[in-house]
């Protein structure tokens, strides 16, 4: 299964290891109005 991540609109990566997910979800939750997690 592989996710994509989205932050404010635009995909920034797209990972199946949930570890990867996160690591990049930490790199904008400081600074993203808005990060989406979307199975593909």
């Amino acid at each position: 299964m592989v996710y994509r991540v989205i932050v404010d609109g635009v995909q920034v990566g797209a990972y199946s290891q949930v570890a990867n997910i996160l690591a990049e979800v930490g790199r904008h939750l400081g600074t993203a109005s808005n990060i989406l997690i979307q199975r593909v």
